[in-house]
């Protein structure tokens, strides 16, 4: 039997909230090192610039993720890149634990709406996405994961469980 292969990657949208936040942290530079050359203190002038770097080279790579799935031979593996170039492995599903594969609006996972459960978002917050719901179970827990698979991912998972796989 050959082996299955694929990969997909989206690059979250940043919300409003990252956006705040790299305002917000851009201003308390600004406002320290003008604060520190004002009242002529070059301690606090040091500390801007070293806040500024820390943000720069520390916080605002992690204000930007792109989410990367990968199907192999039944697996799923969902993995997390920080700016571009810090990669960390967040999730591996196997498709024998999966209950249900299928489009976030179809019917099939009416029966899971008013369950509870932890959900695990790897989509990329685009309204026009085509979103998938994984319902699998997670040690003792059910837990619902959102992401976007291609065509090509989808196709493969349905050829491994076709029962659990729902593509409408």
């Amino acid at each position: 039997m050959t082996g299955s292969y694929t990969e997909n990657s989206v690059k979250r949208k940043a919300g409003a909230s990252a956006l705040f936040a790299k305002v917000g942290l851009i201003l308390t530079v600004a406002v320290l090192f003008v604060f520190g050359f004002l009242i002529n203190q070059q301690i606090i002038v040091i500390a801007s610039i070293g806040l500024g770097c820390l943000a720069g080279y520390v916080l605002f790579p992690r204000l930007s993720a792109e989410y990367e799935y990968i199907f192999c031979d039944g697996q799923i593996d969902f993995d997390r890149i920080n700016g571009g170039e810090s990669r960390k492995h967040v999730l591996r599903i196997d498709l024998d634990n999966v209950e249900i594969m299928a489009p976030e609006s179809s019917h099939e996972l009416d029966k899971y709406q008013n369950a509870n459960m932890k959900v695990r978002d790897f989509s990329s917050h685009t309204p026009d996405a085509k979103k998938y719901c994984i319902i699998t179970s997670d040690e003792a827990n059910r837990v619902k994961i959102l992401f976007e698979p291609s065509e090509k991912m989808i196709e493969l998972a349905k050829s491994k469980s076709p029962r659990k796989v729902i593509t409408e």
